[in-house]
C-alpha cells in the first residue's frame, strides 16, 4: 500500500496531466475487475497496475502501464532490490510512466518528484499503517476508533523519525478531521495540533500539499479567511491532483461568499477522486455553493450525494432540512428535521446554531431560515 501510496503522489506532483487520488484508486483494489470499466468508473484513460513480493531484505517490484481506451499496454518492467532501495525504486517507476504519458516533460519537472525519503524504514511504516488505519475507518459523529489507532501510529513514526513530514501532516488532519466529526473535547488543543503539525511538516517540506491543506483549515476555523484562502491557493499550486487542496480552495471561496467562484474547485476535487471515501466533505462544499446561489434543488442533490456517502453524520439531516424549507417541500423537511435535532438534542436557539456553525458566514443565516421554515422554533 505504501508503495503504490508514493507512486501515486509521485505522479501527481508532474502537473502536466491530472492523477486520480489513491482513495479512489485503492477503491478498486483486489477486485480483479476489468480494466476499460475501472477506467470509464474513474474518467481515466491510463491505468497502471503492478504487484510488489518482498522476500528478507529484498522486493521484486513489478509495473505496467495499460492505455485503457485502446486496450493494450505500453509498457511494463520489473525492479529486484534490498529495501533500502524501494524509495529510487518509485522514483525510476513515476518517471518511467510519466516519459510515456506525456514525453515533452522537461528536466525541470522532473526534479520535482525527488521528493525527501526518510531515513528511518520502520518509521515510515508506522506512517503507513496510521494512513491505512485512517482511510479504511467508518466514518461518523462523535466516535471514530480507527481515527485514535491512526494517530497512535503516526505518533509512534513521529516518536522513531520526527523529520516525517507527512506523518506531521497527517497528524495535523486527524486533528482537524476531530473537529468536523464533533470528537475533539478541547477545541483550543486540536486547533494548536493542526498549526503545530501543519507548521512543523512545512518546515520540513515546504511543498507539502497536506500541510499546506491544514493550514488553510485551521485559519478557516480560526475565522482568517485570507489565510485560508492563500493557503489553499499554494496547495492547489504545489500539486494540482491533490484532491484536499481543491476542497480547501472551494471552502475558501465558499466562506468568502465566492459561491460561484467556489463550484469549480469542487468540480475539480469530484473529477480527481470520484469514488473517494471523504467525498462526502466535497459534496457538503458543493451545497453550500449551491445555497449561497439560491439554487436550493442542486443544493439537495449535494446534499443526498454526500449522505450517500456517509450517512453517520447528523449535521447532513439538518442541511437537508433546510434545503427542503427553502423548497418549500414542508413535509419532508420536517422529517428531516427531527432527524436533525435528534443527533443535536443542544439545538435549542440560534445562538447554539452559531456555536456547532460558522459565526459571520452568511452561510449561517441562510441555514437558519432554512431550518425555520422546516419547522424549527427556536427558544430566541
Amino acid at each position: 500500500d505504501g508503495i503504490t501510496e508514493d507512486i501515486i503522489t509521485n505522479l501527481s506532483l508532474w502537473r502536466t496531466f491530472p492523477v486520480i487520488s489513491r482513495n479512489s484508486s485503492f477503491a478498486f483494489r483486489g477486485q480483479g475487475q476489468n480494466l476499460k470499466q475501472v477506467a470509464t468508473e474513474l474518467g481515466t484513460r491510463y491505468i497502471v497496475e503492478g504487484s510488489v513480493r518482498k522476500g528478507g531484505n529484498r522486493v521484486r517490484i513489478t509495473a505496467q502501464l495499460i492505455d485503457a481506451d485502446e486496450d493494450h499496454h505500453l509498457w511494463s518492467e520489473k525492479w529486484d532490490r534490498t529495501l533500502e532501495d524501494i524509495f529510487e525504486v518509485q522514483d525510476e517507476v513515476s518517471e518511467a510512466i510519466a516519459a510515456r504519458v506525456a514525453p515533452a516533460i522537461a528536466g525541470k519537472e522532473q526534479s520535482r518528484i525527488k521528493r525527501n525519503r526518510p531515513d528511518n524504514l520502520s518509521a515510515w511504516e508506522k506512517h503507513l499503517q496510521g494512513l491505512r488505519c485512517f482511510h479504511e475507518r467508518p466514518r461518523t459523529d462523535y466516535e471514530d476508533a480507527g481515527l485514535t489507532e491512526a494517530k497512535l501510529h503516526l505518533k509512534a513514526a513521529i516518536a522513531e523519525d520526527d523529520s516525517l513530514a507527512d506523518a506531521h501532516a497527517h497528524l495535523a488532519l486527524c486533528s482537524a478531521v476531530e473537529l468536523v466529526q464533533r470528537l475533539a473535547k478541547d477545541r483550543d488543543q486540536a486547533m494548536s495540533l493542526i498549526f503545530d503539525h501543519a507548521r512543523k511538516a512545512i518546515s520540513l517540506e515546504a511543498e507539502n500539499t497536506m500541510a499546506l491543506s491544514m493550514l488553510s483549515a485551521y485559519y478557516m476555523f480560526n475565522g482568517e479567511i485570507q489565510n485560508c484562502h492563500d493557503y489553499a491557493q499554494r496547495a492547489v499550486k504545489s500539486n494540482p491532483s491533490h484532491v484536499f487542496g481543491h476542497q480547501r480552495l472551494g471552502m475558501a471561496l465558499n466562506r468568502m461568499d465566492r459561491f460561484e467562484q467556489a463550484e469549480p474547485a469542487f468540480q475539480k476535487a469530484l473529477k480527481l477522486s470520484p469514488v473517494d471515501p471523504e467525498i462526502w466533505l466535497v459534496h457538503v462544499g458543493c451545497f453550500y455553493a449551491f445555497m449561497g446561489q439560491a439554487e436550493y434543488q442542486n443544493a439537495l442533490g449535494a446534499c443526498d450525494r454526500a449522505l450517500a456517502a456517509n450517512s453517520k453524520m447528523g449535521n447532513l439531516h439538518g442541511f437537508r432540512a433546510a434545503a427542503l424549507g427553502h423548497l418549500e417541500r414542508f413535509g419532508e423537511a420536517q422529517k428531516e428535521l427531527a432527524l436533525y435535532l435528534e443527533a443535536r438534542p443542544n439545538l435549542k436557539t440560534r445562538e447554539d446554531f452559531h456555536k456547532l456553525f460558522f459565526r459571520n458566514w452568511i452561510m449561517t443565516d441562510i441555514l437558519i431560515e432554512g431550518l425555520i421554515k422546516a419547522g424549527w422554533e427556536p427558544e430566541d
